[in-house]
Parts: structure tokens; sequence; C-alpha cells
């Protein structure tokens, strides 16, 4: 948390608050508007409105938010630090349109996110690298924002991004002195600490500077029993020339992040839109907490350079290598959804409802990234137009090591065999001993080229243009199984995939005044079949690509001395539909075409001195225009893709040197379509449909400086213990949302 904002400019409005009378609160630490820019990192951190964000990190982005013609959302650092933000589905539960999925072992354990409606697997990214891999991002305690990118964006991004894409920007040094240490304590055995040093350095020439990051946790969830997860990590950095024509930043970081794995409780699906039938209370846990894991260890280390040859032309480059070694080990609950190979309500093989038994129940994975971005960026005139040319490389491996884990003959007979009685167990009393079944080994190399160029024609015109290539090759180099743990290995073969995808973003904006635009854009996206598969199950179908546009009309709007930002846009997103398994993990090629239209509307920054507010709603209708296959339906929604969601974050000054804030979110009914695969009991039609109820849940802070050093903050979450799912599997499961909890962080500075 950063306290000691200077005092802002009062604004003539009242939007029905009883503030007048409320004393400006003074922080306690002196700070200064800064403006940070380190080669692809810009971060806008300006102190009279804490939740704007004026301009995206990196290169690439030469414009104010404002001026981008694009629908965007950026979750800012004190909406993280105000709601004590702990992993990735933390953050962007602010973003209104996306939701989250539930897969199963097969598929890959981690987060899996939905843009718009359409699966962003693939699409995360760390400082502007891709980061494939399927993991839970639970540790946020070395990042400083979150940006949402919506639409269609392989030209800004590379391949996919076809609902969207995800940037998280890390911390990096900052020419000032601060040292913040945080220590909490809460509910569901919650400890966590967290240091955060920044020191300028003599001796290393101008505008040198180290930050070192660094934290500890312990915890598990609330409302659910043996949940628990620990994480410890470090992130230092050094940066030379910040301030300076030439500028250089070495960064590493380490999470070790050890827990096991929540797919909820069993349920009976209904049909023709029917609401779930919850079959064991929502706090228990149908995994086996002694056998179930999910064990992350990472590395990131990067080199940053950027050199401004003058004021119109400026190189940077970033190089970034990160290792992942990701294991896990999974049961899920049984459920039963009404389909032919489940007749009967809660009935699954005479045994009731049961933790469904899965014959590869665990994975060893290593994954790996390599890769390097260089921009040159020109600004000029030709014929009295405006030019902001971005031009650049990018040259990326990605490489992963996976071992699929089967429980031994014995030892898998025993656990079919379980009786219902086993439902009450929470550790697993007979061995689960497991060998090595397959072994796949996998790469994906991707080389691009891409422009973008902001044209200016006067105060009030600009065109948008954007191209990129990405020629594209995925490998399995390694792909050995065998039957049985005394079977001999079989060599499965090597395949490869290679495309040539070429994406485009057009938009042109109309800029009434110098606070706000008006824009209309189209840009499409591509997206090869096997760029989630390789990378997280090692398997490559060599289907055909899929393929995504977008057409949108937006405004973006700075009022109240541009203080609060307001936006708007409408849009239409398509693309055509391919289905992945999640327990084999192999992309269907089933053709189809799926459309999303929509309304967002977005709001962040100061309504006045005393009321900061983030949020945003978004309206979606989807449809399947073309079926999945022939025992699909035409004209059904799409899956996890609710029609009304909102999210607001508002926070008050107080006198006494207090703040508070509330927050609400309110999901709409969810559609959600029984099986998996493309057999006869895996259809998307009206009568395989079960519909997850709406749900709203209620959030607050509360934040009292005790002196200029020391800031003590209560969070209380799901104030009213409201109970949800915030992900369902068609298989007939869902994980509940977090119930009532809360937690209490003082912060000091020295």
């Amino acid at each position: 948390m950063t306290r000691n904002r200077p005092s802002h400019p009062r604004l003539d409005m009242s939007l029905g608050m009883a503030v007048a009378t409320l004393s400006s609160l003074t922080y306690a630490a002196d700070e200064v508007p800064t403006t940070l820019q380190l080669n692809q990192t810009v971060i806008e951190d300006t102190q009279d409105s804490p939740y704007q964000t004026y301009k995206l990190s990196g290169s690439k982005f030469t414009e104010p938010l404002r001026d981008t013609p694009q629908s965007i959302s950026v979750v800012p650092k004190r909406v993280l630090e105000e709601q004590n933000a702990q992993d990735l589905q933390d953050v962007l539960r602010n973003v209104p349109g996306i939701t989250f999925n539930s897969g199963e072992g097969g598929g890959g354990v981690g987060d899996s996110i939905n843009i718009r409606g359409f699966s962003a697997d693939g699409n995360i990214y760390r400082d502007g690298v891709r980061d494939p891999a399927k993991y839970t991002r639970s540790e946020l305690f070395n990042t400083e924002q979150v940006e949402v990118m919506k639409g269609s964006s392989s030209s800004g991004w590379g391949v996919g991004a076809i609902g969207g894409a995800i940037n998280m920007v890390t911390k990096s040094p900052e020419l000032k002195d601060f040292d913040t240490l945080d220590v909490g304590a809460g509910t569901a055995n919650y400890k966590r600490s967290t240091l955060d040093i920044n020191h300028t350095l003599d001796g290393l020439g101008e505008g040198a500077a180290f930050r070192l990051n660094v934290v500890g946790y312990k915890g598990g969830e609330n409302g659910r029993d043996w949940i628990q997860r620990e994480r410890n990590g470090f992130a230092p950095s050094l940066s030379l020339g910040l301030g300076t024509d030439t500028r250089a930043t070495i960064a590493y970081e380490y999470i070790h992040d050890n827990g096991n794995t929540d797919y909820g409780i069993p349920t009976v699906d209904g049909s023709y839109g029917s609401s779930p039938h919850r079959l064991g209370s929502w706090s228990s846990y149908w995994g086996w907490r002694n056998l179930d894991k999910e064990n992350n260890e990472s590395h990131r280390l990067s080199f940053k350079f950027a050199h401004d040859f003058n004021d119109n032309v400026t190189f940077d480059n970033q190089m970034t290598y990160f290792h992942l070694d990701h294991d896990y080990f999974v049961t899920t609950p049984g459920g039963t959804y009404l389909g032919a190979n489940s007749p009967a309500p809660g009935i699954m093989a005479y045994k009731g409802v049961y933790r469904r038994y899965l014959s590869t129940p665990g994975r060893d994975q290593t994954n790996a990234t390599w890769s390097n971005q260089s921009n040159l960026t020109f600004k000029f005139d030709t014929f009295g137009i405006g030019h902001t040319l971005v031009t650049g490389v990018e040259y990326s491996k990605q490489t992963l090591q996976e071992d699929t884990l089967k429980l031994t003959a014995a030892d898998a007979a025993t656990m079919t065999e379980l009786t219902a009685d086993s439902n009450s167990w929470s550790k697993y009393p007979y061995s689960a001993n497991s060998y090595t079944s397959a072994s796949v080994s996998a790469e994906q190399l991707d080389t691009a080229f891409y422009v973008l160029d902001t044209l200016t024609f006067n105060d009030h015109w600009q065109l948008h243009l954007a191209g990129r290539q990405d020629h594209y090759d995925s490998r399995i180099t390694s792909n050995w199984s065998r039957s049985s743990q005394t079977a001999a290995w079989v060599d499965g073969g090597d395949s490869s995939e290679s495309d040539k995808l070429n994406s485009v973003h057009t938009a042109l904006v109309y800029k009434p005044m110098e606070e706000g635009s008006i824009y209309l854009s189209y840009a499409n996206a591509r997206q090869p079949s096997s760029l989630t598969a390789i990378a997280q199950t090692g398997t490559n179908t060599g289907d055909s690509t899929q393929h995504g546009k977008t057409v949108e009309l937006g405004t973006k709007w700075d009022l109240f001395n541009e203080n609060l930002s307001l936006t708007a846009a409408l849009y239409e997103t398509k693309r055509n539909l391919t289905y992945t398994d999640d327990d084999t993990g192999a992309t269907l090629n089933v053709g189809g075409e799926q459309r999303v239209r929509g309304l967002e509307l977005g709001v962040a920054g100061n309504i006045n001195r005393y009321w900061s507010i983030y949020g945003g709603y978004a309206y979606q209708d989807s449809k399947t225009l073309k079926a999945a296959n022939a025992t699909s339906e035409d004209d059904v929604g799409i899956a996890n893709t609710p029609k009304h969601t909102i999210s607001l974050w508002n926070t008050w000054k107080l006198p006494g040197d207090n703040t508070f804030s509330y927050g609400v979110r309110y999901e709409d009914t969810v559609d959600i379509y029984q099986g998996t695969g493309t057999g006869a009991d895996s259809a998307t039609t009206a009568k395989s449909k079960t519909t997850l109820p709406d749900y709203v849940v209620h959030d607050m802070a509360f934040t009292h400086a005790i002196n200029k050093n020391i800031d003590v903050r209560l969070n209380v979450t799901n104030l009213f213990n409201k109970r949800y799912y915030t992900e369902y599997n068609g298989r007939g499961y869902g994980l509940p949302g977090d119930g009532r909890g809360a937690t209490v962080t003082a912060e000091y500075r020295f």
C-alpha cells in the first residue's frame, strides 16, 4: 500500500453523496507524480487519480489510453493493494466479461480464462512475452498492474488472442527511495508477509536504482475444507540510466508455490436450463488431501535495453528466459449429468456419488520459454501527416517435457472398487503408486515481423494501422507410451505443423476535443490449433487454424480535469469453432462458427476529491451460428458466457486518516453444456444445458493511518457469505466461490 497522496483539486460536482462535510485525508508518506519509462515498460502513476492509467506498458503502444482504439481494462496497483489481491483470478474479477473454466487433470491444472466468451488459454503474457504454460498464477508480489486487451488482438500480441489477451506488468526499479514491509493474518489460516525495497545507487552512474521484492505466504480457502497453499519468492532487479537516453534493467524472479488441487463438489445436472442440484456440502473436499497436489517452481530472467538516438528515433530490446517445473495429482468429484452414460441422477455404477477415478491422475511437466523482442520507433511527417511508426521483430521458443503418471494396476483396481462410504474420508488410506505411462517432448518456434503506425492528420483525426506476420512451427520431438508398467515402450512418432499467419488491425479515430475520442476499428486473429496443446498437453492434432475477427465502435473520455476516465464500446467478435477435450487435451476440428455481440462500459478515477471509483459493465449476447457436430444445435449460446456482469470498487476518504472501500460484483446466469468430447452424451443442445444461478458478492476494506509510517487495513471478502459457483464442469461438478473471510494487514514504511 502506498500512502500520502497529494490533495486532489476540488471538482465542482456532487453525485448525491453527502461528502461536503468530510475532511481531506492526508496520507502519510510524501510522494510526487512519477512517470517511469524503461524500454518496453511504461508505468504511469498519477497520484491525483490512482485508479486511472494513462498509457499501456510496452513500446508498441505509443498513444495515450484514451486514443488507443480498442477496449482495454487496466487493473492498477492501488486496486491490487486495497483488495489484497492474491492471484490472477482475484484481479480479473474486477474486469466484467471475463469468466473462469473448470477443467480436469488431463486438460491441465491451472488458470483457464475466457474473454468475451472465447478461451484466452495461451494468451497470457508477462511484460509482453507469452506465458503459455497452464499453471496457477497464485502470487502477485512482483506485479505492478494487469492489462486486459479485449477483442481480436493478434497484430499486437501474436498468434491467438481471438477474444483478447492478458498482460501482467512486473515491478521495476524507480528513481526514489522507499522501504515497505507488509504483514498480514486472517481467516483460513492466512499468513502473508511482503517486503518491497527500492533505492537509488551512487557510483553506478546517473539513474541507477535497485529494487527487491520478497514474499512468504501460507493459508487456505475461506469456506473450503482441507485446501492449503504455501508460497515464497523473491525478485531483485537493477536499473541503470533511468531518465537518460540509454537505459537498461536486469531482473530475476523466483516463486515456489505448493498446494493441493480443488475441483469442487459433486452435483446432479439439470436439463433444459435447470440449475444443478448440489450433492455435497459447500465446504466438503472431494479430492484426497494426502494425494492431490499442485507444485510450481518458476524462474524468470529478463534483460531490457533502450536507447533514444534523438527525440524521434528510439530502439528497445527485451530478452527473457522463463523456466517452470509443474507437477500435479488430481482426483475429481463424480457428479452426474443426464446423458447416455448416466441414466439416473446421483447413481454412478450403483455406488452413489463418489470421487471420480482418473486413470492418469498425475503429470510432471517442465516448460521453458526463450524470447527476444526488438523495436524501432520513429516519429516523422509525410506531406503534413504525422507518423508514430513502430517496427519490430520477435523470436520465441517454447518447449515442453511432459510425463504422464498412471496408477499401477493393483492400486487402480483398489481405487475403482471404493464404496460410497469412502465419500466421508478426507485421506486415502491405501497406496496410490504410479508409474510413467507416457513421455512427450514438444517445442514451438515463432518468428514474427510487425509494423504499427499511428497517422495524425490534424487535431481531430487519426488512423491506426497494424500488420503482423508470424512464421509458426510446432513439433512433437519425442512421443513414447506404454500400456502397463511392464509393457514395452512404443514410439508414437514425431509430428509437426507449420503456418504463416497474417493479422491486421485498422481503426479510424475522431477526437472532438483533446480529452476524448471516438473510434471504429476492425481486427482479425489467427490461432494455430497447437498453440495451447503443445505448451500444455503435449499433443499436436494438425487441425486447422482458428480464425477470429472483431468490429468495434467505441468512445473514451477523460473528464473533470482529466481525473475520471469513462469508456464505452459496442462490438461483434466471431470465430470458427474447435473443441478441446478435457481428458485427453485433444483439439477436435469439428467446424462451426460462434459469435458474441456486446456492450462494455468502464469507469476509473475520481468522482471528487473524496471518492474514487473503478469498475465496469459488460453485456454479451452469444450465439452458435453453425453447430459443432451432428448432435449439436444451431442458435444456442456459448458456454460460460453470462449476458450481464458488473464489477464496482469504490473508496472514500474519511476524517481521521481513514479510508473505506466497498466493492460489489454481479454475474448473470451461466449456461454449461454436459459432457466432453463429441459422443452422444456430449451435445450442445437446449436439452443438455445446465444453468448456474446468478449471484452478487460484496467486499469491503477499511484502512487507518496510525502515523506517517504505519497503516493498518481490514479486508472482508464475500461480506454476506454468498454461496455460488465460480467454475463448473460439464461432467457435473462445480467449484464454490470463496466464503466469507477477513484479513488484517499492517504496512510499515521505514
